[in-house]
């Protein structure tokens, strides 16, 4: 048995890395195909020559094993058409590739590849490492950002935005996050679908140049199973691609009385100053703090819902998508 694995390897960066790691993995002979200057041409304009990336890629694989053959490639068949039995090791971006390879494969009477899709090799930003993000210099070739990652939180409230903060710097390190107070919402407070909606037209008012907006909306949600309110909050993250992911934070039942003063348009924030003197808990602690003697603040559930927001981005491969 051997495994085949193909690309142009232009800006041989880690994502290259990774594809050619997990061919050696699979413990065969890997038979590399390089795409030749002449066809990488007809599909790139800015190009390192065939054996400068041919001494790159055996500069790299030659650390693990010696059992390796490097080809040119001068269509996007190669030689898998050729092999009688292989496994075909492909990234999300050429899994399409592929597919189209073992079709044409069953057209000749040969049996299918088996297929190994390795996940995206993400930047910092959590856009897939490409070698023109490189040659744009954008990012470097281990996925680093070379520019401060730009995002935009629309919020009035600190809380949201500190939240957005706390997440951001978990998972990213250049990056400047601004406050944009220029949005509109129709509602103080939001009942199910609307929630959406305004969540939605936050990030979508605070996206403009930046890389990333987030507009979080908490509302209130109907259970018909048990014929109770619930308290959520949604967060909507908006990319420069206009990729929209969403996220829920934990959703906890609200008083009924509390929901009796919201349908007549008494606001949480206006109920509990009422009732309990304090004044906008909404900024603070929350109802949820109120109601759970502080073990579940407003802030936690922000911070989950933004959180939750990103998920689909760590593997975009999972949800057979791509963000960029």
């Amino acid at each position: 048995m051997i495994t085949l694995v193909g690309g142009t390897f232009n800006r041989f960066h880690r994502g290259h890395e990774q594809l050619l790691l997990a061919a050696y993995n699979t413990g065969n002979r890997v038979m590399i195909g390089i795409t030749s200057d002449q066809y990488a041409r007809s599909h790139k304009n800015t190009l390192i020559s065939y054996k400068q990336r041919r001494e790159r890629v055996e500069k790299f694989i030659s650390k693990f094993t010696s059992n390796y053959e490097i080809h040119p490639l001068d269509s996007v068949f190669g030689n898998t058409l050729d092999v009688d039995e292989a496994i075909l090791v492909v990234s999300p971006e050429t899994y399409a590739s592929a597919s189209r390879i073992n079709e044409k494969r069953l057209s000749m009477g040969k049996t299918p590849l088996k297929i190994v899709k390795i996940p995206f090799s993400l930047a910092e930003d959590l856009f897939p490492i490409s070698s023109t993000r490189i040659i744009n210099g954008e990012i470097r070739r281990t996925g680093k950002r070379i520019t401060p990652i730009n995002i935009s939180v629309s919020t009035g409230n600190d809380l949201k935005f500190t939240a957005s903060v706390e997440f951001i710097k978990s998972i990213m390190k250049n990056y400047r996050i601004t406050r944009n107070t220029e949005y509109k919402t129709g509602s103080e407070q939001p009942f199910g679908k609307d929630t959406m909606r305004f969540a939605t037209d936050r990030a979508m008012y605070g996206l403009k140049d930046n890389d990333y907006s987030i507009g979080i909306e908490s509302g209130i949600f109907y259970n018909p199973i048990n014929d109770m309110y619930y308290d959520l909050h949604y967060c909507v993250v908006i990319d420069r691609y206009s990729t929209i992911t969403t996220g829920f934070g934990s959703g906890f039942q609200m008083p009924d009385e509390v929901i009796d003063a919201i349908k007549t348009g008494t606001s949480t924030n206006e109920f509990v100053e009422n009732i309990f003197g304090i004044e906008m808990i909404g900024r603070g602690r929350g109802i949820s703090g109120l109601i759970s003697n502080d073990s579940v603040t407003r802030s936690t559930l922000i911070y989950e819902s933004i959180r939750n927001a990103f998920i689909p981005r760590m593997r975009p491969d999972i949800y057979n998508r791509e963000f960029h």
